[in-house]
């Protein structure tokens, strides 16, 4: 089924070819997915985000004349696309920011409405098919299964586009929706799986155990579908946090390979310590043609918060100006209600972004760090640690 229409921020057209996968014992370390220059994705953002625009080459200054320090407007103008997204976030900093997410926090797109997830609740948790009763999927975008071998066509997913991959934001599923969740891997013809939490966190059922965690162990389902663990579970090699298993799922006598990411040390409701892990998984699932699901417990807190950085990389890859926050955070809730949970969350996304530009490439972007903003992002980062507890 084709998913509703989108605001124009996250428009998107996205093809139905699957990708070539490479080596399986490669593709623990790095898929490299190679555009028609021979160049791969992750070089190419590196080469478009990175490297500031030419500049007009200057007079030299008269040797009487000191050389002034770059101002925050020459900065911003050096790396335009960047050093706008940059300075907003310095400028507000993090009180600033967190009203900014208190005022929208209850913000639903003005049509919204939850006929399917309304259908599909139930008293018994063994029985319905959501996760949380609090937690409603709005019937805009909605993945819609096909029957059969689906026992109905609803599962607590919706379809959200980034200007390159088109992601399918889900919950983690229940015991008794494992089945749906795999025939949605295999109507959708998905390749990649990003998981944002564990099966239990602190003491509470967060998500089934829906893939087989043993090399060369298979589970069986009533739906036909058959899931096998290849080779066991092995750490991502530029980032042991994330922890890469490679599966062989199979319908009908046709086999198709998805690739399970985990990545567990993400708190529920919280944020993950600033180490760019998130940069690394949005990474090595770039370049995807077909739909990434991604989810954590819920599908809205961890799973919108991994989708806005990712749609912020991606507006800077094609050297286009990022919408602003709440502009960017609406859209996405228009396609999955609720995502992007808390304040800190909100932060996050703002966090990790400083600490990719300022810190991982510090000397590309030097001059958006003059003594004002060096300052603010000091007072940033002191004021960050201390909302979250870091």
């Amino acid at each position: 089924m084709k998913p509703a229409a989108v605001l124009d921020i996250f428009k998107k057209k996205t093809t139905r070819k699957e990708r070539k996968r490479g080596n399986t014992k490669t593709e623990h370390s790095r898929k490299k997915n190679k555009d028609k220059g021979g160049k791969t994705i992750d070089e190419d953002l590196t080469m478009t985000v990175m490297a500031p625009p030419p500049a007009a080459p200057a007079a030299p200054p008269a040797p009487s004349a000191p050389q002034a320090p770059p101002t925050q407007q020459a900065a911003v103008q050096s790396h335009p696309v960047v050093g706008q997204w940059v300075q907003r976030a310095l400028d507000f900093g993090v009180e600033k920011l967190r009203d900014e997410f208190r005022q929208m926090a209850k913000y639903t797109r003005p049509d919204m409405t939850q006929n399917a997830f309304n259908a599909n609740c139930s008293a018994n948790i063994n029985e319905t098919k959501n996760r949380y009763a609090d937690v409603p999927c709005q019937d805009q975008n909605i993945v819609q299964l096909i029957k059969p071998p689906a026992p109905n066509d609803y599962i607590h997913a919706n379809y959200v586009a980034c200007p390159q991959i088109r992601f399918i934001c889900t919950q983690g599923p229940l015991d008794h929706t494992v089945e749906d969740f795999w025939w949605m891997v295999v109507q959708q013809k998905v390749e990649e799986i990003i998981m944002l939490c564990k099966t239990i966190e602190t003491g509470k059922y967060k998500c089934a155990q829906y893939w087989p965690l043993n090399p060369k162990e298979k589970r069986e389902f009533r739906n036909g579908i058959t899931v096998e663990n290849m080779n066991g579970t092995v750490p991502l090699a530029r980032d042991p946090d994330i922890h890469c298993t490679d599966l062989l799922v199979t319908n009908c006598g046709q086999s198709m390979k998805v690739r399970h990411l985990h990545w567990s040390e993400w708190p529920d409701r919280g944020v993950p310590p600033c180490k760019l892990t998130s940069m690394e998984l949005l990474s090595t699932v770039r370049g995807s043609k077909l739909p990434v699901i991604v989810h954590c417990s819920a599908g809205i807190g961890r799973t919108g918060t991994i989708v806005a950085i990712e749609y912020i990389l991606e507006k800077i890859l094609e050297n286009k100006s990022v919408p602003p926050m709440p502009e960017l955070f609406k859209g996405l809730r228009d396609q999955r209600a609720y995502s992007i949970q808390t304040d800190l969350q909100y932060l996050y996304i703002h966090r990790v972004m400083l600490s990719y530009f300022l810190d991982k490439y510090r000397d590309r972007y030097s001059a958006l760090l003059h003594p004002e903003n060096a300052q603010k992002y000091e007072k940033f980062i002191k004021d960050y640690n201390l909302a979250t507890g870091q």
